[in-house]
């Protein structure tokens, strides 16, 4: 079915679930089954003798075939449509005057012919569409009335037909003009809560500062290494969810983020800090915040653990990547500085975090080595569920 909607409808061209690719597919959709139905109809009007009618049946399966060659490479959804109905409403007049085999299987097009019309012109061009088709159908029972000439119906039945056509474009063009205010209203509700969520991400950053230049300030009045070492650590902590807020807000979207863009933030920040060589190998991927969010203060604790750990002299460097594995995202940090022993049991709370954000992450795995250096790589799926 995900081929048939992509490939013969050609929803493949446009942006998934949206309405330009509903709108594609239901055009290509009646495209294929009216030229099929007006097939059997010309055969009948073959079989029968009614030659007129077949002429006009294959005339608008070629212009429909013409429509959904040229579509989307040469003409858009709206001039695709007006061909369409335009083809259509030339068959149904002309339904009402030529006779052909089955006359009264253009009432059902005829009835159907509202609901294709405002929906896929919408309301005010469905509304200027279907006065004029009202004008061009009421002109049939009225040369019929003045002039006496009765063609497939007599006028009294042409006029309920053209009336009955009235009645319901307005009862379809009450119904989307409903639907199209319900949709505007939901849309106008998305963009306010969009900007709710960039102000809420804004405000979360700047509290976030504050709080990170409270523990700085607090940190320079601390002669204790060991204790200021650990006020520094939790500002990187905070600056790594600071930046998460930084990219939301910043970005069209409020619950994704582009890892390249926030890891390298991340990055340059630490590498302010230390002389070492921090290098960067990250995909430009969109990750769910909430993973992104984890993925960073791994990245941090990872980094900030090489710095402070992996190097005895003034040269180093640190190499991060993450890639796109099939399924699965690889995250890897790797230094070359001297290694640690990982059969041996660590007091370490940088590595224990590293450990326990893993965990958080979808079906994820971890290797650690810590020979000719620390590598650490973590596997993980793309999906919570697979």
């Amino acid at each position: 079915m995900n081929f048939f909607e992509s490939e013969i409808l050609k929803g493949k061209y446009f942006t998934p679930k949206s309405r330009d690719r509903l709108r594609a597919t239901m055009v290509n959709l009646f495209i294929l089954i009216g030229a099929f139905v007006m097939l059997l109809y010309a055969y009948e009007n073959l079989v029968q003798g009614y030659y007129v009618m077949l002429s006009i049946e294959l005339f608008i399966i070629f212009i429909l075939m013409v429509a959904y060659l040229v579509f989307p490479h040469y003409v858009n959804i709206n001039h695709t449509s007006y061909m369409i109905l335009g083809a259509l409403t030339f068959l149904l007049s002309m339904s009402l005057i030529v006779p052909d085999q089955d006359p009264e299987l253009s009432l059902f097009w005829l009835a159907a012919l509202p609901i294709f019309v405002f929906f896929f012109l919408g309301v005010e061009k469905g509304i200027r569409w279907s006065t004029n088709m009202f004008i061009v159908l009421l002109f049939i029972p009225l040369v019929s009335y003045v002039t006496g000439v009765q063609f497939v119906y007599e006028w009294e039945l042409l006029s309920q037909i053209v009336l009955g056509y009235l009645v319901v474009s307005y009862m379809l063009y009450i119904i989307e003009s409903e639907r199209s205010s319900y949709e505007e209203r939901l849309n106008i509700a998305l963009e306010e809560n969009k900007i709710l969520f960039k102000e809420v991400h804004h405000r979360t950053k700047n509290n976030m500062q504050v709080v990170m230049s409270l523990l700085e300030s607090q940190s320079f009045k601390i002669d204790d290494p060991k204790y200021k070492k650990m006020f520094e650590t939790h500002v990187d902590r905070l600056k790594a969810m600071s930046l998460m807020h930084k990219n939301l807000y910043t970005n069209h979207s409020y619950e994704e983020v582009d890892i390249q863009e926030y890891l390298e933030e991340i990055a340059q920040s630490l590498q302010t800090y230390t002389e070492y060589n921090i290098r960067t190998d990250i995909d430009p991927i969109i990750i769910d915040m909430r993973i992104a969010m984890n993925i960073g203060l791994i990245f941090n604790e990872a980094v900030t653990n090489a710095i402070e750990h992996a190097f005895d002299g003034e040269e180093g460097n640190i190499d991060i990547s993450f890639k796109e594995i099939g399924d699965r995202y690889r995250l890897s940090i790797q230094d070359d500085g001297k290694g640690f022993d990982t059969s041996q049991t660590y007091k370490s709370l940088g590595l224990t975090l590293i450990k326990d954000l893993s965990v958080t992450l979808p079906y994820s795995t971890i290797d650690i080595e810590g020979q000719n250096g620390t590598k650490i790589q973590i596997y993980f799926n793309k999906e919570e569920h697979l």
